[in-house]
C-alpha cells in the first residue's frame, strides 16, 4: 500500500525529492538486529534526512549525530541543563530576552522517551516507519493543506520557530503531537543540506499518510487549474494511476456559482435593479 500511495502523492504533487520514512529503534538489540547499513559517519540529522531522500536506506545511533539539538529532540540523549531555562538559545542572541527564549524552548518538540537509534530511507522501503517526511514548494504545500482539511478540517497543531526545522518540526513534533506539521526549516539545515530557497518540509505520523494522499487526490480536480492538470497528466504512466481521472472541465469555482450573490453591477445589467 505504501508503494502505491508514495507514487500517487509524488505524481499528484510533482515532488522533486523522495518521500522518506523515519523509524524509531528503542533498544540496542533491536538496532543491532536490523539488517540495514549503518550510517557510518558523523553528521547532522538533517543531512541524514537528505541522504535518505537520495534513495538510501540506513540506520544511525548517537555516535553518528553531530548535532546536539537533534540528539535531544529525537530522544537519543538527555537535555543539557541549559536547555529548559532557555539559556542555550538566549546565548546565541536569537531572542530578545531569557523569558522569550525559555518560552520558545518550551514549545519546541522533543521526544520524551529514550530512543537508541533511528532508521531512515525511502518510505516504500520502511514498512514500520513512524513518521513520513517530504519536501515541498509553496504551491505543493497549499495542496497538502487542502488535502489535510478535506479529511480532518483546519490543522490545529502547526508550530515552528525557524530553528530545529527537521529534527523538531518534521520528526519529533509529528510523532509527539500525533499530527501533521510543516516547517520553513532553519538556517542550519538550509546551509548544510543546500535545500533550494523555495523548499519547505512536511512531517506527519505514518497513519496520516494514506488518508492525506487520498485528500490531495480527491481535491485535485476541483482546485488545480488546467495548467497544473496538464502537468499532472504528463507525469502519469496511466490515466487512472491516481485512482481518479484528471478532469480539466471541473473546478470548485464553477460548482460554487449558484451560491454566489450577483454583484450590484450584474443585477443592474440584468434589469433586476433600477
Amino acid at each position: 500500500m505504501k508503494n502505491r500511495d508514495v507514487n500517487r502523492m509524488t505524481k499528484a504533487l510533482g515532488l522533486r525529492r523522495k518521500i522518506i520514512g523515519v523509524r524509531f529503534l528503542y533498544f540496542k538489540q533491536e538496532y543491532e538486529k536490523l539488517s540495514v547499513e549503518e550510517y557510518g559517519r558523523k553528521t547532522s540529522y538533517c543531512m541524514m534526512v537528505k541522504h535518505a531522500m537520495e534513495d538510501n536506506c540506513f540506520k544511525a545511533k548517537l555516535e553518528n549525530f553531530g548535532c546536539r539539538c537533534a540528539l535531544e529532540a529525537l530522544g537519543l540523549d538527555e537535555e543539557m541543563e541549559c536547555v529548559e531555562s532557555g539559556q542555550r538559545y538566549y546565548s546565541l542572541n536569537l531572542y530578545e530576552s531569557r523569558a522569550v527564549a525559555k518560552d520558545v524552548t518550551k514549545d519546541i518538540s522533543r521526544i520524551k522517551q529514550k530512543i537508541y537509534g533511528v532508521q531512515l530511507g525511502p518510505l516504500e522501503q520502511l514498512e514500520d516507519a513512524d513518521v513520513a517526511i517530504f519536501m515541498v514548494n509553496a504551491y505543493q504545500l497549499m495542496r497538502v493543506v487542502q488535502g489535510y482539511t478535506y479529511k480532518w478540517g483546519i490543522p490545529k497543531n502547526l508550530y515552528m520557530a525557524g530553528n530545529q526545522g527537521v529534527c523538531a518540526d518534521l520528526t519529533a513534533g509529528p510523532f509527539e503531537k500525533n499530527d501533521m506539521n510543516f516547517s520553513v526549516l532553519c538556517a542550519g539545515t538550509r546551509k548544510m543540506c543546500a535545500w533550494e530557497d523555495d523548499e519547505m518540509g512536511v512531517g506527519l505520523p505514518i497513519q496520516q499518510f494514506e488518508p492525506l494522499t487520498e485528500g490531495i487526490i480527491q481535491t485535485m480536480n476541483y482546485i488545480d487549474y488546467p495548467t497544473q492538470k496538464d502537468q499532472i497528466s504528463e507525469r502519469l504512466d496511466d490515466p487512472m494511476e491516481l485512482g481518479v481521472a484528471v478532469d480539466k472541465n471541473v473546478h470548485y469555482g464553477k460548482l460554487g456559482k449558484p451560491y454566489v450573490r450577483p454583484s450590484v453591477y450584474e443585477q443592474l445589467k440584468n434589469g433586476e435593479l433600477e
